[in-house]
């Protein structure tokens, strides 16, 4: 397993002795480190925060190259976003390659062996090859000598900008595997967003986890070490540079650079939320705590509502008429029911409906005008739903194959968990071990079968088909939700992986006479578009032609497990109502250049064609005349009457209708009619 928080060509190793290629410390900086040892630390009960709005570190003490007396890393104290201050640790590449690649530490000094602490990672540079996190039971703090643990996250683990979460233990300032555990996870933070590293120590489990800031409820991730080699040191935060020895030096690249806020230490995790959520870092805050549904839930009953706790883990009372519910841009706030205390409110929304992918987003806020955010996606689709006449569902691996032959409702196929075959080629209907024609039924760059990927579906084909993968070390391949139909033959879930930018995928089917909303169930670590085009030509030959229908424009859920619903939208990001009857061949194209940032990074279940009834009407609104005008979600069209009410949000709007058909629809009549704005049209 490459481990490369310290390093990134294997483990180097700093000598403390001068003569043997790097250099040395002085013995006052190592009389300091060990007086530091005896008498400095204490072993804490209580919790130590900094949240670094005074505008300094004098409860830490700062170490790197500069005990060799080389320049020193910066330290400085940028606004934090919130009214206080954050800690940014910067670090120059040295001048000289035998001190080896740029690295800072910061620490207190109480001494810890049962442990949790937390801090916000607010930006970093995602264009360094570097590695930043916390550097815990650390010991023997000397330049070649550091011993401890470290919980890392390297944002190019691999070229194209694919990040690593790590736990490593580090001995002699060399990162080494724990004795076991699932101890690193492949990841792909936004640097955009802001996150929140928490790690647990207990024993010799070692407990990683990262959040993102827009919600606070579930980690993103969590990883896991077994290490008996170090039971107590000090917690500390560190950055340090990856690249290889020929850029130690590079002023450029050679650095390191990430800004953190908000450390909090302590011998146990605060019991103020309960697992798997974290407590906002800044008190006083509002929070949603014990949501329901979690995140990405897939196939979520409907009938269950959402459910959460807005609380502010203290006294401070929330504002709950500033409670606030997005349901795929629209608010749905007045359906929302409160109870509780003042600090502790519990709120339920009942009004969701079945089949429907959803994006919700909770704003709250207190008296004093704090506010914080949470966001979410998931769908309360029902498997008996997928096989309900006119809807259709295209498995992604389920391409065309022999020059434009298709299957238009195969059944499941591959191998189950004994090896054995069920259907597909040779032994019945079903798409497994079908072989593709390239430039017909797909293309792709690929010259090797699987396209880097396993080729466990389409065996011979240049397109990766596999079940799922292995994202977090020693816990195994991890797969989208298996439905039914695929649990009842002992099959996987398999799945389209390996994509890059200008490949693309056949589909024959054959539709009812019917308008759809199209949805593409995917997982992706980093945000691209995918176009779903149909072919105008013969697709049993080459040089098709095509024209386009809309995009999936997938966003990064960090991991190539977290899997989730897009639905195909104009340019306008408005969802198409795409119109389909008979027989129809499909083409999905993956957007972009050929290029490292978007190679291999998604994966592609399912394409869900959910037959709708098409709204004869449909306001459409914009903050300025030229620009583009988009659904207003929030209005309510009275087609009976001839109206369309719709809330004011305090801006200037522009206004306009949309009809399904014509004839073309006006505008006649606008009025306040309550707290609703009410337009007539005719």
């Amino acid at each position: 397993m490459e481990q490369s928080g310290f390093s990134s060509n294997g483990a180097i190793r700093f000598s403390p002795e001068t003569g043997n290629g790097f250099l040395s410390v002085s013995a006052p900086k190592i009389l300091m480190a060990l007086l530091l040892v005896i008498f400095g630390w204490q072993r804490m009960a209580l919790g130590q925060p900094d949240d670094f709005n005074d505008g300094n570190d004098t409860e830490w003490v700062r170490f790197g190259l500069d005990s060799a007396g080389l320049p020193p890393a910066n330290y400085s104290f940028p606004d934090d976003g919130f009214g206080g201050k954050a800690y940014r640790i910067a670090t120059p590449a040295p001048p000289v390659t035998n001190a080896g690649p740029a690295r800072a530490f910061s620490y207190r000094t109480n001494l810890y062996d049962n442990f949790y602490v937390a801090v916000d990672v607010l930006t970093w540079d995602n264009t360094l090859n570097q590695a930043f996190g916390f550097l815990v039971r650390a010991s023997n703090i000397v330049l070649g000598q550091t011993t401890g643990y470290i919980l890392n996250y390297d944002p190019n683990q691999q070229a194209g900008g694919r990040g690593q979460f790590q736990i490593n233990r580090v001995t002699a300032e060399a990162p080494e595997d724990p004795e076991s555990g699932s101890t690193t996870a492949n990841i792909s933070l936004d640097p955009n967003h802001r996150y929140r590293f928490v790690m647990i120590g207990a024993a010799s489990t070692l407990t990683g986890q990262i959040y993102d800031f827009s919600d606070l409820s579930t980690p993103l991730v969590t990883i896991s070490a077994d290490d008996t080699f170090y039971p107590s040191g000090v917690l500390g935060l560190f950055n340090f540079s990856r690249v290889g020895a020929a850029d130690y030096t590079n002023p450029n690249t050679g650095k390191a650079d990430v800004t953190f806020d908000n450390f909090y230490a302590s011998t146990a995790a605060p019991g103020s939320v309960a697992f798997p959520g974290t407590p906002h870092p800044i008190p006083d805050m509002p929070q949603v705590v014990n949501r329901m549904p979690a995140p990405r839930v897939n196939f979520y009953p409907y009938t269950n509502g959402i459910g959460f706790t807005a609380t502010t883990l203290t006294t401070n009372a929330i504002n709950t008429s500033a409670i606030k519910l997005y349901l795929n841009g629209a608010d749905v706030s007045s359906g929302l029911l409160t109870s509780g205390t003042a600090s502790n409110v519990d709120v339920v929304f009942n009004g969701l409906a079945p089949n429907l992918a959803y994006d919700a987003r909770i704003v709250l806020a207190d008296f004093s005008g704090r506010t914080s955010t949470n966001e979410f996606t998931f769908d309360t689709f029902e498997e008996g739903y997928f096989d309900s006449p006119g809807v259709k569902i295209i498995e992604a691996e389920d391409y065309n194959y022999d020059g434009g032959q298709y299957q238009d409702d195969p059944p499941p196929s591959g191998l189950n968990s004994a090896g054995q075959q069920v259907n597909g080629n040779g032994v019945g209907p079903g798409y497994y071990d079908l072989n593709g024609i390239s430039g017909i039924d797909y293309f792709d760059y690929s010259t090797s079968f699987g396209s880097g990927a396993t080729a466990e579906y389409r065996t011979t084909d240049f397109v990766g088909t596999q079940a799922g993968s292995t994202e977090i070390a020693n816990a195994g391949v991890i797969n989208d939700t298996i439905r039914g139909k695929y649990a009842l033959l002992d099959l996987p879930e398999y799945e389209v992986r390996g994509t890059e930018g200008g490949e693309w995928l056949n589909y024959t089917r054959v539709f009812s006479n019917a308008s759809y909303h199209v949805y593409l169930r995917e997982a992706c670590r980093a945000a691209q578009a995918v176009y779903l085009d149909r072919v105008t030509n013969d697709p049993t030959q080459t040089n098709q032609t095509t024209e386009g229908l809309g995009a999936f424009n997938v966003p990064s859920s960090a991991m190539l497990i977290d899997y989730r619903y897009v639905p195909l939208t104009d340019t306008n990001g408005n969802a198409v109502l795409l119109n389909l009857s008979g027989t129809n061949t499909l083409r999905l194209t993956f957007g972009g250049q050929q290029t490292n940032a978007t190679k291999n990074t998604m994966a592609l279940n399912y394409l869900l064609f959910a037959p709708v009834t098409a709204p004869q009407v449909a306001l459409e609104s914009s903050s300025d005349l030229a620009a583009v005008f988009s659904t207003d979600n929030a209005a309510a069209v009275d087609t009976a009457n001839k109206t369309i009410s719709v809330p004011p949000n305090g801006n200037v709007r522009f206004y306009r209708i949309r009809a399904s058909a014509p004839p073309a629809l006006t505008i006649t009549n606008v009025r306040i009619v309550g707290a609703n704005l009410v337009m007539s049209y005719q």
